[in-house]
């Protein structure tokens, strides 16, 4: 890439900038400049690996999976690594709901979709902010989102709340003020994904190759008019991932099949001729994680991992055996597999993505770790739960609930209690508790009667939410009240979603249903203000919570 091309959109590198990319870049080894390509991760899943930085990788990515995941450990394992580091690391992280994605005592400030539900993008910048200050005094200096995904399909299982709406507008309206807010102090990268859109299949593509089947026309008045604002917002990375995109290869008059499902992560015509060359993406493209099914169902390892870098993508994410998959790419260089004009190409993006960070210069600045989880994070956290709580549909008139006309009520929760209630850190049955501090009765398990029920009011509680390896978000029978239970025809029922937002689609005749997009002690702790009605229900829906279902709306 030209000079030029680096002094401008979005990089904006100065000519000392300049100069350290291109003598950094001359003065690498061969094997070094593969080593650039890739960012590698210690995996949580796995046993202890060799040492990471043995490849010299251009990245490294951290998880918040385990208890040892604390932000004074975080931030201590990232300033390891870039002490042992030739060059300056690329440090990601799964940031999209705060500080809490890179670190179990970071923030959780809301998933996306509650940020749009506020129905105010100034507190999506304000988000977006949150994350950089989090992320960057523990290391971070590169997050994985915001997410461009639009929920056309209700039942896919890995956007969901990740997404901001189900329409190009409403994720426009809070994808741009949040990645605004990440890039504004120039420390922190974005990356929007997935590339080249998510939310039109019902498949997950860490199981199998996943599909967007839009008409050309069509895609480029969403995904692509989405994708074309965020670039000129500045944003400094994409994420490709493993969905195909069919109707572009067919305008281009390819029609094998294997060809035109070629997966995002291996497609030259979708990462060269579609985004870079068609919408004018000059920053960097890295990558969805590579060992998904659908990516590794697409050939032998040994193909894959040179064919990625050759499509056009510049950094490589994740390895399955770092030893292997190194080996494989430099032999891919090898072989011509990756031109030296490719590899010089991709390298000097990820060299241009640290200048832009002033990840080169010899002054960083301090890190302070009373930022994760700081007091002002806590109350932003605590209005975007205020502002996002959505009363989807109350047909019986139920609300507001109270002691005097509802003292016993039947908690019925059994999904993902482990994260369901703990919130960020809060510990025990947080709604339960609740409940009977409020002076409610609260029972968990009930045999329902034809008539005389001693139970007052039935909850549901339920956090279905998007994540990978899941079959679907659909209700247990456990989940949905037992086999056979419908416990609105006998007794006054509720029913909160701590996740999915469109449970209405198995349960539509629920009379009155709550959307809280999020599990946090937070968001618990305001829709039990609203169900009491000690304040008004505040958030809009940013989807159609109905499904498109007229009787769901009875």
């Amino acid at each position: 890439m030209t000079e030029d091309q680096l002094r401008g959109k979005p990089f904006y590198l100065s000519e000392a900038d300049l100069s350290w990319v291109k003598e950094t870049r001359d003065g690498l080894r061969l094997e070094e400049k593969v080593g650039q390509l890739f960012v590698v991760v210690q995996t949580p899943f796995l046993p202890e690996q060799e040492d990471l930085l043995s490849i010299k990788p251009g990245g490294v990515h951290l998880f918040a999976f385990s208890p040892e995941a604390t932000k004074v450990n975080q931030q201590a394992k990232i300033a390891d690594m870039q002490s042992r580091s030739k060059l300056p690391l690329l440090v990601t992280g799964d940031l999209e709901s705060g500080g809490f994605g890179g670190a179990i005592d970071g923030t959780n400030l809301g998933m996306n979709m509650q940020v749009a539900a506020t129905g105010k993008p100034e507190l999506a910048r304000s988000f977006g902010k949150g994350i950089e200050v989090e992320g960057t005094a523990m290391g971070f200096n590169w997050v994985f989102g915001p997410v461009l995904d639009i929920n056309y399909n209700h039942q896919n299982p890995i956007v969901n709340t990740r997404a901001f709406g189900d329409t190009p507008e409403v994720v426009e309206t809070y994808a741009l003020p949040t990645l605004a807010g990440v890039q504004e102090s120039g420390r922190m990268a974005a990356c929007v994904k997935h590339w080249p859109g998510d939310g039109m299949d019902d498949r997950d593509q860490h199981k199998v190759l996943t599909v967007n089947d839009m008409p050309m026309q069509r895609w480029r008045e969403t995904y692509g008019h989405v994708y074309r604002s965020a670039f000129d917002a500045g944003v400094k990375s994409v994420m490709s991932a493993h969905i195909a995109l069919p109707a572009y290869y067919e305008e281009l008059g390819i029609t094998d099949v294997r060809t035109k499902y070629t997966p995002g992560s291996l497609s030259y015509e979708l990462n060269v001729k579609l985004l870079r060359e068609e919408l004018g993406f000059n920053g960097l493209v890295i990558s969805d994680a590579t060992a998904m099914v659908g990516m590794t169902s697409w050939g032998s390892r040994r193909e894959l991992v040179p064919q990625c870098i050759a499509s056009g993508v510049d950094m490589f994410l994740f390895t399955t055996d770092l030893k292997y998959d190194y080996e494989a790419m430099l032999q891919g260089v090898r072989d011509g597999v990756i031109t030296q004009d490719r590899l010089d190409e991709a390298v000097t993006r990820v060299l241009a993505l640290k200048a832009s960070l002033g990840l080169h210069l010899p002054d960083k600045p301090e890190q302070d770790l009373a930022k994760v989880g700081s007091p002002e994070h806590l109350l932003l956290a605590e209005q975007l739960a205020r502002d996002s709580v959505t009363l989807v549909k109350d047909t019986q008139q139920l609300l507001p609930i109270s002691t005097k006309k509802h003292k016993r009520v039947l908690l019925i929760s059994t999904a993902s209690e482990g994260s369901l209630f703990t919130g960020n850190g809060a510990g025990g049955y947080l709604f339960e508790r609740m409940l009977v501090k409020e002076g409610f009765e609260v029972v968990r398990n009930y045999r329902l009667k034809q008539e005389e029920n001693d139970i007052d009011l039935v909850i549901y509680l339920t956090q279905k939410a998007p994540g990978f390896m899941q079959n679907s978000l659909r209700l247990s029978p456990e989940e949905a009240g037992g086999i056979f239970n419908w416990y609105p025809t006998y007794v006054p029922t509720l029913f909160i979603s701590l996740g999915n937002p469109y449970t209405l689609y198995e349960l539509p005749t629920m009379p009155t249903m709550i959307n809280g997009y999020n599990a946090s002690a937070a968001v618990q702790k305001e829709i039990l203000a609203c169900l009491l009605g000690k304040q008004p229900f505040r958030g809009i829906s940013p989807v159609d919570a109905f499904c498109g279902l007229e009787m769901a709306r009875l």
